[in-house]
């Protein structure tokens, strides 16, 4: 067995539990923005999107994946989306001994998801201090919207940049477009328009 890295962790896809298959852009989104979240804790490794999603669909436990990508912790969980309701479970894991330090179930309304990643991310940055003595200042928050459709829209666009298919610039450029449409100050939709070569169509 290799080496874990200590103060690292790998956020892996959230699985859809939604009746409906095309809500996998949506809990792809969450596990995505949570990432991100977890990403501006100063002293914590964690690894890229690509290198934890590549993951996905593929039958490896959860020690396999952590020594794979020498991470010392996973974190996990699954979306399960209904109209405007919401519930979202999620699970931190200690890989070395592949054992949960912390888990949590949500069930909230889709105009509460930031609040949401704000809490996992609050729990998870408590749950590590005591493992890896981090000294970390404020928790990161979510940049949010009021505007549920806004969020929903810009998780279509990433998620359609991301299956890198020919028409997936052109597409993703219209769902940014409309969450900006929707929300002018929603930070996470301007930070995802598209470049000028995206807009232009040229496959990823």
């Amino acid at each position: 067995m290799g080496s874990y890295g200590e103060s690292s962790i790998a956020v892996l896809p959230f699985v859809n539990m939604s009746d409906d298959a095309g809500n996998e852009y949506f809990s792809d989104g969450i596990a995505e923005e949570l990432l991100n979240l977890l990403a501006r804790i100063p002293r914590l490794r964690v690894i890229s999107q690509s290198s934890s999603f590549s993951f996905k669909g593929k039958d490896f436990t959860i020690p396999q994946i952590a020594e794979r990508l020498n991470v010392g912790f996973v974190l996990e969980g699954s979306v399960r989306k209904s109209g405007k309701q919401l519930r979202i479970t999620a699970q931190l894991i200690e890989a070395r001994s592949d054992t949960h330090l912390w888990s949590q179930t949500y069930d909230r309304t889709l105009d509460d998801v930031f609040a949401i990643q704000d809490e996992i991310s609050a729990a998870i940055v408590d749950a590590l201090k005591g493992q890896l003595k981090l000294e970390i200042g404020a928790v990161p928050k979510a940049a949010g919207t009021a505007n549920a459709e806004a969020h929903d829209t810009v998780l279509r666009g990433r998620y359609l940049v991301a299956q890198r298919k020919p028409r997936s610039p052109v597409l993703a450029a219209a769902e940014f477009e409309k969450a900006v449409l929707l929300d002018p100050g929603f930070a996470l939709a301007t930070r995802n328009w598209p470049s000028p070569s995206c807009s232009a169509g040229v496959a990823m």
